[in-house]
C-alpha cells in the first residue's frame, strides 16, 4: 500500500532530475529513481478505490512533476539515443503509475510521446524497441481493465517478446494498425476509429502490432492445450486460465482495436448497487445486505458508466464484482468493474454486465445430495443474447479444481435440481472471482 508521504518523497526526488547524457548521473541517480518507481508500482498492487483525497492530490503532483521532467528532456532525447532510452524508461513508469493509481495523465503526455516518435521516424529510426515499444504496445491495448497485478504481468509478457515496432506514415487505405497525431493528446488509436472522427485530425504516424498479436495467439493455443491441473497453477499471481483470458483481451485490442460492441447512450438516473461477493451472494439468497446508491451516467446492453461520490470506504478495484438495479428495472444485473478514473472529489467507473438475475447454486466436485452436502456457493447466469450467448458460473477465485463438477440449483423452494456441468471456456479471473462458461453434460459420469 502506498501513502501520501511516500508519494511526496518520490516527487521530491523527481523534481531534482534533469534527463541528460551523463553515465555517472544515469548510474547514481536515474537508475535508483527508476527502481524506486518500480517499488511503488509493486506496492500499489492491492489498491482499492476511491483513494483518500490527499493521496489523489499527491499522485497528481508526482505525475505533474514527471511530465515536467519529460518535457525538459525530450529535445535531448530526440538527438541522443542513450538519452532517448532513459526518457522512454521514465515515460513508461509515468504511464504505469497513472494506470495503477487511476489518476489521469497530465496534459501533453501523449503529444510529447508522439513528437518523439515522429522525430525518430524523420531521422530514419523507424524501428523502435525496448521501453518505448513496450509503452506503445501497452497503450494500444488500453489496459484500464487490468488491475496492477495483471498490468505488471502484461508488461513482463510484452518484455519477454521484445517487440520491434515499425513506425511509418499513416495511410487511410490500410484498415489495421494504430495512429498517433500531434493534434491530439491521446494514446494510440485504432485506424478504424481515427479516420472516422468528425473533426478529421491530421495523422502523424502509424504502426501495427500484428506480430505481437500472432505471438499472443500462439501462446493462447499452447495454454489451451495443457491439462486442467497445470491450467490452475498460479505463476506471477495469475493462473494459466487467467493468462489466457488476459491474452485474449490483448489479442482483441491489438488486432481489432477496443471497439465497443454495442451502442451506448447518455443516461442520468440513480441506481442501487451491491458491492463485493458477500453482499451480492447474500442478496440473491434473500438475506439482509447493504444496498448503496450510485449515479448512472451512461448505459448500454453490455454495461454502465457510474459516478461514485462516497469517499468513506475504499470498495472498488478492477475486477470487483457488483450487482446493479437501475432506472426502475426490477432485475438485478451482475457485473464486473472494468475501469476506474480517480478524481479528488469522486470516482468514475465502468462496469461490464455478466448476466441478468444471477441464481445461487451449490457446487461440489463430488456428487451432492441435498440437503446437507458439502458445497461451495456460486452464482449462475443464463444465456441471454446479445449480452450472453453461453451460460456462465461466477465463483470466488480458486474455487474450481476440475473441468467437471456437480451443480445443485433450487428452482422452487425445497426442490433441488442436480446436474453435472463441464466448462467450455474460461472467461475472466479477477482478484475476487472467476467467470467460466459451462454447459450441462448430457452424458454425466456415474
Amino acid at each position: 500500500m502506498i501513502d501520501e508521504q511516500q508519494v511526496e518523497e518520490l516527487r521530491a526526488r523527481m523534481a531534482r532530475v534533469v534527463i541528460r547524457d551523463d553515465p555517472a548521473w544515469m548510474a547514481e541517480e536515474a537508475r535508483p529513481l527508476l527502481a524506486s518507481i518500480d517499488e511503488t508500482l509493486q506496492q500499489a498492487g492491492d489498491l482499492a478505490f476511491p483513494l483518500p483525497s490527499d493521496l489523489v492530490v499527491a499522485l497528481q503532483r508526482v505525475l505533474s512533476t514527471a511530465m515536467d521532467r519529460l518535457e525538459n528532456g525530450v529535445e535531448e532525447a530526440r538527438r541522443n539515443p542513450r538519452v532517448a532510452n532513459i526518457f522512454a524508461a521514465f515515460a513508461l513508469r509515468t504511464y504505469l503509475l497513472a494506470l495503477v493509481s487511476r489518476v489521469g495523465l497530465p496534459a501533453g503526455f501523449w503529444r510529447t510521446l508522439t513528437g518523439l516518435c515522429l522525430s525518430l521516424l524523420h531521422e530514419g529510426n523507424a524501428a523502435i524497441r525496448g521501453e518505448l515499444a513496450w509503452l506503445l504496445a501497452l497503450a494500444a491495448a488500453d489496459p484500464r481493465f487490468m488491475d496492477a497485478r495483471e498490468l505488471l504481468w502484461a508488461l513482463r509478457w510484452v518484455q519477454s517478446n521484445d517487440p520491434v515496432i515499425v513506425l511509418h506514415r499513416p495511410d487511410a487505405a490500410e484498415e489495421d494498425g494504430f495512429v498517433m497525431s500531434l493534434q491530439l493528446d491521446e494514446p494510440p488509436e485504432p485506424k478504424a476509429w481515427f479516420f472516422k472522427r468528425a473533426d478529421s485530425p491530421e495523422p502523424s504516424l502509424s504502426f501495427s502490432l500484428e506480430e505481437l498479436a500472432k505471438r499472443a495467439e500462439e501462446e493462447i493455443r499452447q495454454l489451451d492445450g495443457i491439462d486442467w491441473t497445470m491450467r490452475r497453477r498460479v505463476e506471477g499471481g495469475v493462473t494459466a486460465d487467467g493468462r489466457v483470458a488476459l491474452l485474449r483481451e490483448l489479442l482483441d485490442r491489438w488486432r481489432y482495436g477496443w471497439q465497443q460492441r454495442l451502442p451506448r447512450k447518455p443516461f442520468d438516473a440513480m441506481a442501487e448497487l451491491l458491492v463485493g461477493w458477500e453482499d451480492v451472494l447474500r442478496q440473491r439468497m434473500g438475506l439482509p445486505t447493504h444496498i448503496r446508491p450510485v449515479r448512472v451516467t451512461d448505459v448500454s446492453i453490455s454495461g454502465y458508466e457510474l459516478r461514485w461520490t462516497d469517499r468513506e470506504q475504499a470498495l472498488f478495484f478492477p475486477g470487483q464484482v457488483v450487482a446493479i438495479r437501475a432506472g426502475g428495472d426490477l432485475r438485478w444485473i451482475l457485473a464486473l468493474v472494468r475501469w476506474l478514473r480517480q478524481h479528488p472529489h469522486g470516482l468514475q467507473m465502468g462496469i461490464q454486465a455478466v448476466g441478468f438475475e444471477p441464481e445461487v447454486v451449490a457446487l461440489s466436485h463430488g456428487k451432492p445430495a441435498p440437503p446437507g452436502f458439502p458445497a461451495q456457493m456460486a452464482l449462475a447466469v443464463r444465456k441471454t443474447p446479445p449480452l450472453r450467448v453461453q451460460p456462465a458460473l461466477i465463483c470466488p477465485t480458486g474455487t474450481i479444481a476440475g473441468s467437471r463438477l456437480a451443480m445443485a440449483s433450487e428452482p422452487a423452494v425445497g426442490q433441488w435440481l442436480l446436474s453435472q456441468v463441464r466448462f467450455i471456456r474460461f472467461e475472466a479471473q479477477t482478484r475476487c472471482v472467476e467467470v467460466l462458461q459451462y454447459e450441462v453434460d448430457p452424458f454425466p459420469e456415474d
